[in-house]
């Protein structure tokens, strides 16, 4: 039995990771480690541990020895930046398994301006994106383009995010943020966005799927509309969206390896245009998938210990189309089809069209 641990574990991000691994025959034994004391009470594992945050400076040897205490035989890191980057960069003195890709691919993968600068390089089409480093440049953008988009360039959950045509409000929330020089300001694109997901072995695609994202939750939260929460989303097939995913990821590195993630936004003339790529930890849909026939953390481990696959019959969208996964807080998620939705939407619109209603 294979011994995973895995970080920030009473957290949404980690929960369907667990949850996932639960689903399989094989059975793996879950260590988890979580440093909310609270938030600990949500672990769904075997074995728990509260742990000191990334920025203690025992944080390090706290890992060794839980390793070492365990048995462990892979680390999954869920959470983003500080611990990722703590776990990568001292992974030779960790005795596990981490299925990384290399530290300077990870911080390119994290900053959100360098993917648009390489990405950019490879002709591939983005919304106009500047790095935000003085009032003046701010200014000249957004005479050009009136509303724009403002976001931080590391971060998740739409860190830093919001639309605004106003300079003044735009000067205040990047000051709010002590964001010069790490905010970008983009060209504004449509509500709609997807997102390809796949897992690689040395320059070798195992399998990815692509989401549709059809609204965020708790929107009405954030100033900007984007919380990093998905309310519900439907399986697609989209060659073309493969074919342009495989060449953004190719822009970073010739070879990934890992888990990596390409988010896009479509623009006002339905074109997709990348606005971030993410690897090494899987999206909270990590569930979704797994419930639905695809399960990627399974599918991950087996490939980062060089066993054989048998779960996978094509590398692109396995997974049929208009799956829907619908989630809200206190809530059993809902795995159903886009045919039964629309089922109640018609029986709503028959009786708005019986009573005359407008």
């Amino acid at each position: 039995m294979k011994k995973i641990i895995v970080t920030n574990a009473g957290r949404g991000a980690a929960i369907n990771f667990c949850r996932s691994l639960r689903l399989v025959p094989e059975e793996y034994y879950i260590i988890g480690l979580e440093d909310n004391k609270y938030s600990i009470m949500n672990v769904e594992a075997d074995e728990t541990y509260l742990s000191p945050s990334v920025e203690s400076p025992y944080y390090l040897e706290f890992l060794k020895e839980i390793i070492s205490r365990t048995g462990a035989d892979f680390l999954y890191a869920s959470k983003t930046n500080e611990e990722l980057w703590t776990i990568s960069r001292h992974r030779d003195e960790l005795d596990i398994k981490t299925f990384l890709p290399e530290d300077d691919i990870i911080d390119v993968y994290e900053d959100k301006f360098k993917t648009y600068e390489l990405m950019k390089k490879e002709g591939i089409k983005l919304p106009d994106t500047i790095l935000v480093t003085d009032k003046d440049i701010l200014k000249k953008f957004m005479d050009k383009y009136g509303e724009i988009w403002l976001r931080a360039i590391k971060g998740c959950g739409g860190k830093g995010s919001i639309s605004t045509d106003n300079f003044e409000f735009a000067v205040n929330w990047i000051d709010n943020f002590n964001g010069w020089g790490n905010f970008t300001a983009a060209e504004l694109l449509s509500k709609k966005t997807a997102t390809w997901s796949g897992i690689w072995n040395n320059g070798e695609l195992i399998v990815s799927q692509i989401r549709e994202r059809k609204y965020w939750e708790f929107s009405y939260l954030s100033l900007s509309g984007v919380t990093g929460i998905t309310g519900a989303q439907i399986t697609r097939k989209d060659k073309e969206l493969d074919e342009l995913a495989i060449k953004c990821i190719n822009a970073i590195h010739s070879k990934p390896h890992g888990i990596v993630s390409v988010d896009f936004c479509y623009d006002f003339n339905g074109v997709p245009n990348p606005t971030e790529i993410q690897a090494s930890r899987f999206y909270t849909s990590s569930y979704f998938m797994a419930k639905a026939g695809l399960n990627l953390p399974h599918i991950m481990l087996k490939t980062a210990f060089g066993e054989e696959i048998d779960e996978i019959n094509e590398k692109f969208s396995p997974l049929p189309e208009n799956l829907l996964w619908i989630k809200y807080v206190d809530c059993e998620p809902v795995l159903t089809t886009v045919d039964e939705i629309e089922k109640n939407v018609k029986v709503l619109e028959e009786l708005v069209n019986d009573k005359g209603w407008e």
